[in-house]
């Protein structure tokens, strides 16, 4: 084989370079030995062949030359610096490969030693860079894993602290935790302290909060403000203090209070009373509170016209929702507004009836009719139609409620000359007729009494409409059968009656002339509200079961003032009577039921004439009016006068 020369390069490792300088000593050695032949050295390859064999010497002929020139030497010297750099890429080659060297001239074996020489150095110098490369790195990965180290015990800590805040405010008040920089307490500066420490200033911030309260309702032009007092507030500040010591010791620092104004700052937690608060709103009830009006019907009491009411919409009231209104104020305490005005939720109040309603309820429910004369030149017959009329326009339109009693007595008022009511006949002492103020108004009371009767009352208590007062007359009335009068007197005996309908009862009462008979009146009185069942009708009749003579009974009285022969019927007879009332119920016209109401009697009266025994008259004297013979019989009066 032919001589060959190893180099190194600079890439090999220290093991490798020291046995390339070894190699390259040899190879001096036996140039100076052997001048004129090179000895041959085998390559000796283990597994792999290093890169170094792959650059041998070019001086090798293919005629197997031995003898190459000085510069063919350098050029492969060149050629194997190459190679042995790409051969340091693996080291463990160049382990197991044994170079095989030519003995050269020395020129040959100095360039060698030069290019080795130079291959360690600068091999070295890129070791020794990489080295602290990788120290640097081992370096800051060891800081880092101890900084992470650090932070996850920090946390710890500071975890376990925020776990060992006390809740309750009296662990609170003991604690000797401080508030850490920051800390505001209803703000209240309370960095460095303790709760203990701070609890005055804070108790103080909330007083004063709540000093401030003012939530104002408005209506209008109207407004009421309740303060803190009127709502039952108060204050609790063991939260606060907790969340305070927390601030800091914990992961969740970043959280702040809703009331407060930034991280760190907390406030109080506030009550209130809900039962407070409405007390508080129900003095305003008054205020809101309207009630609906309802529809109602508006009697016509003038006879000229054909309808009978006015039919009356109603209209909306209010109500304070005192619930709702409390919401709203518990919300704006909830959200932390002391100090704001709240409109009060008010209700619309509907009437519960309707116009419709209303109608069906004042339908025409009975009438009755009573009659009586008038002439024209008798004052006192027109003075009792005045009174008649008086009364009557009294009572027209006049409505009843549900559950209302009705006194003629009361309505009407006392029957007096000073409030107008003129001299007409009236029953004094049971059994004679006399001038008073007001005679003659027992007919528009009788008359209402049958209209009542025909609209379905009776005496009974669950009646709809209950006769509570009605007395008969001394004597009985031409004007109405035996037993069916009602009389009054302003001194006190009344006629009453009560609605126990569900609806009003509108009486209306008119009087007229009788057509055809100028001297002829009637009153009728009409009775308005809930009709009567479709085809039910009531009419009043009475039956006379007993009757009393007089006759025999007549009273005589001697009187100076009558001349002697004559006499005079001061007190006519009337007979008595028994009489019983009935209330007959129609069903389509057909008597379906009659109704024993009450028994009336009336005594009469016997005869009561003055005997004259004055001065007798004197012949051709006149004999005064009203004067007849002793012993003329008694002259029956009308028993319904």
């Amino acid at each position: 084989m032919e001589n060959y020369t190893y180099n190194s390069g600079p890439q090999l490792p220290n093991y490798m370079k020291k046995r390339a300088e070894a190699n390259a000593a040899s190879a001096a050695s036996a140039q100076q030995k052997k001048a004129a032949g090179d000895t041959t050295k085998k390559t000796q390859s283990g597994k792999k062949t290093t890169a170094a064999s792959n650059a041998r010497n070019a001086s090798v002929s293919r005629n197997g030359s031995s003898t190459h020139s000085a510069a063919e030497m350098q050029k492969r010297s060149a050629g194997t610096a190459q190679s042995a750099r790409s051969v340091s890429k693996d080291t463990s080659s160049a382990k197991k490969t044994s170079s095989s060297r030519n003995t050269s001239a020395s020129q040959n074996a100095g360039a060698s030693s030069s290019s080795a020489k130079k291959s360690r150095s600068t091999a070295g110098g890129k070791r020794k860079k990489n080295q602290r490369r990788k120290n640097l790195l081992k370096v800051l990965l060891a800081a880092a894993v101890c900084l992470v180290c650090v932070i996850g015990l920090i946390w710890l800590l500071n975890r376990e602290s925020a776990n060992n805040i006390p809740t309750d405010i009296e662990a609170i008040m003991n604690t000797k935790k401080t508030f850490r920089d920051g800390v505001k307490l209803i703000g209240v500066d309370v960095s460095g302290m303790t709760p203990e420490e701070a609890t005055g200033l804070v108790k103080y911030a909330a007083e004063k909060k709540l000093e401030k309260v003012a939530i104002t309702v408005t209506m209008e032009d109207a407004s009421w403000t309740f303060g803190a007092s009127d709502l039952g507030m108060g204050y609790d500040l063991a939260e606060m203090f907790a969340d305070g010591l927390a601030y800091g010791r914990s992961d969740d620092s970043g959280v702040q209070d809703v009331f407060a104004a930034g991280a760190g700052e907390f406030d109080a937690t506030y009550t209130w009373d809900r039962e407070a608060i409405l007390r508080a709103l129900a003095q305003l009830a008054p205020a809101f509170n309207k009630d609906a009006t309802q529809p109602y019907a508006e009697p016509i009491t003038d006879w000229e016209s054909e309808e009978r009411f006015n039919y009356i919409a109603g209209e909306e009231g209010t109500a304070l929702n005192d619930e709702a209104t409390a919401d709203l104020i518990e919300y704006a305490l909830r959200t932390g507004a002391f100090e704001t005005t709240i409109e009060p939720v008010v209700n619309a109040v509907l009437p519960t009836m309707t116009i419709d309603e209303i109608k069906a309820y004042t339908q025409y429910r009975s009438e009755y009719t009573t009659t009586f004369s008038a002439a024209r030149d008798d004052e006192v017959k027109q003075n009792r139609l005045f009174n008649i009329r008086k009364a009557a326009d009294i009572i027209n339109g006049n409505v009843i409620q549900p559950g209302e009693q009705w006194s003629f007595n009361t309505v009407v008022g006392p029957r007096t000359f000073e409030l107008g009511w003129k001299a007409a006949n009236g029953i004094s002492g049971g059994k004679e007729y006399t001038l008073q103020a007001g005679g003659g108004i027992c007919q528009p009371s009788t008359t209402l009494f049958n209209a009542l009767l025909c609209a379905g009352a009776n005496m009974d208590p669950d009646a709809d409409i209950q006769i509570v007062d009605r007395r008969a007359h001394t004597i009985p009335s031409d004007y109405v059968d035996v037993g069916l009068d009602a009389t009054v007197d302003t001194r006190g005996i009344d006629f009453v009656f009560q609605n126990n309908t569900e609806h009003p009862l509108i009486i209306f009462a008119e009087v007229k002339n009788v057509e055809g008979r100028s001297s002829r009146y009637q009153i009728t009185v009409y009775v308005y509200g809930e009709p009567l069942p479709e085809g039910i009708t009531y009419k009043s009749r009475s039956k006379i079961t007993e009757v009393t003579s007089r006759a025999d009974e007549t009273v005589y009285t001697k009187v100076t003032t009558i001349p002697t022969g004559y006499q005079q019927e001061r007190i006519k007879q009337r007979e008595g009577y028994v009489a019983e009332a009935y209330l007959d119920k129609y069903i389509n016209g057909e008597l379906a039921e009659s109704k024993l109401l009450y028994t009336d009697k009336y005594k009469g009266n016997p005869a009561e004439i003055d005997i004259g025994t004055g001065p007798a008259l004197q012949p051709g004297e006149a004999v005064p009016e009203g004067l007849v013979p002793v012993g003329t019989a008694p002259t029956p009066a009308d028993s319904r006068a």
